[in-house]
């Protein structure tokens, strides 16, 4: 072979453009146990866009670990990866439009061998005002495609995500408008300036999804269970009709309780037709002529009767 052939042979060897890059996993890659991808999403076309704010946050990570991101054919998407601890950290910026983005996800995960929970999303949020970004753990996708579409393709509805904030225009109708629209000069500077808390907040949802399980650690928005009652058992609870108490063995207290109960009900009596009677007099006496009922008012007989 003449040196130039072998030249040849060489540089198509080594100098393999990012385009012509496919994703296969060889020995020397780590178990996929301990890789994540974090997915930007975003509208490709528009990259500048509110639409585009995970994809804008994808860039910075990248800056902060001194990676870069290479277009790759093979998930129709830009990819790169770096070291962090004992993970092996892809990023994924899918060249597709926002409700397609899925499909660069599943050809990623597919490819790398990455299981679904450990993905993390990256997102524009409506109801997050410019400023506030929030973690969230699967639910609803909030009537985000992005999401949605991504869900879907994965099979998977517990997917991790960011999401960031961009604020709702005053009119409903102008949402469309405005995802799409680009962020002005202030918005960008609010953007800049939280821009390091997301990629610490990114970081620690890594450490998360990689950390061992802990039985003894209390589990995030899980309601306490309540303790059931223990239930008397049943061989504890004497319901035999067969069992007799011996006469011998009954207290001579009972009946003096008896008694003395019966002595006081007579009492009790008594007294009520004592009552009763004088209750009775009083209304006789008061039914007597006004004379009758006093001696004293008695006329005494005249000198003429005499």
């Amino acid at each position: 072979m003449s040196r130039g052939t072998l030249r040849g042979s060489l540089r198509r060897l080594f100098s393999l453009t990012s385009s012509e890059t496919t994703l296969v996993k060889t020995e020397t890659q780590p178990s996929s146990n301990n890789r994540v991808l974090i997915v930007g999403l975003g509208n490709y076309p528009a990259p500048r866009s509110r639409h585009s704010v995970g994809q804008y946050l994808l860039h910075a990570i990248a800056e902060r670990n001194s990676v870069n991101l290479s277009y790759k054919r093979s998930c129709k998407a830009h990819l790169a990866s770096f070291q962090y601890n004992d993970a092996e950290v892809y990023l994924l910026k899918p060249k597709h439009f926002m409700n397609l983005n899925g499909k660069s996800v599943i050809k990623a995960t597919s490819a790398l061998q990455i299981s679904p929970t450990h993905v993390v999303l990256l997102h524009d949020e409506l109801d997050l005002p410019l400023g506030k970004f929030k973690v969230k753990h699967g639910g609803s996708a909030n009537g985000h495609n992005g999401v949605i579409d991504t869900q879907e393709r994965l099979k998977y509805n517990d997917v991790k995500r960011l999401r960031i904030g961009i604020g709702r225009p005053d009119k409903k109708n102008d949402v469309m408008d405005y995802v799409l629209e680009d962020f002005n000069r202030n918005e960008r500077n609010q953007l800049a300036a939280m821009k390091d808390t997301m990629i610490d907040t990114v970081h620690q949802i890594i450490a998360v999804i990689l950390s061992p399980p802990d039985e003894n650690k209390p589990k995030v928005n899980q309601p306490k269970k309540k303790k059931k009652a223990k239930s008397v058992p049943k061989q504890n609870v004497v319901t035999s009709p067969e069992v007799t108490v011996p006469d011998s063995d009954i207290a001579s207290a009972p009946a003096e309780e008896n008694k003395t109960k019966v002595n006081e009900s007579a009492t009790k009596t008594e007294s009520e037709e004592s009552g009763a009677a004088q209750v009775m007099a009083n209304e006789t006496k008061s039914s007597l002529p006004l004379e009758l009922e006093n001696p004293d008012l008695t006329s005494k007989p005249s000198s003429t009767d005499s």
